[in-house]
């Protein structure tokens, strides 16, 4: 969420865009076994699974962050792992 927030204020600061429509992602597909072994990483116990299930993959133009990248110099922060463990401390602080 971090790296979308700061991508997002990059586009609407910019002084000047060349297009439309830009992508904000990291720039390349995360697949749920990343995310889970994340959550795993940053959760002692969690201990999350997921069953295997075939799932066809598109192509990942919708991924490209060259726009992104050239207009605004956005480079991603976050990894899955960082991003995991950054949203697992942000909800840790904000329980009640």
């Amino acid at each position: 969420m971090k790296d979308c927030g700061r991508a997002i204020a990059l586009l609407m600061l910019a002084e000047r865009l060349n297009h439309r429509i830009y992508n904000v992602s990291s720039g390349r597909l995360v697949r749920y076994r990343e995310v889970v072994a994340a959550i795993n990483g940053a959760v002692p116990g969690a201990n999350l699974a997921l069953r295997r299930v075939a799932i066809p993959v598109a192509p990942d133009n919708y991924l490209d962050t060259t726009r992104l990248r050239e207009d605004t110099g956005f480079r991603p922060e976050y990894d899955v792992e960082r991003a995991a463990a950054d949203y697992v401390d942000w909800l840790r602080a904000h329980d009640h």
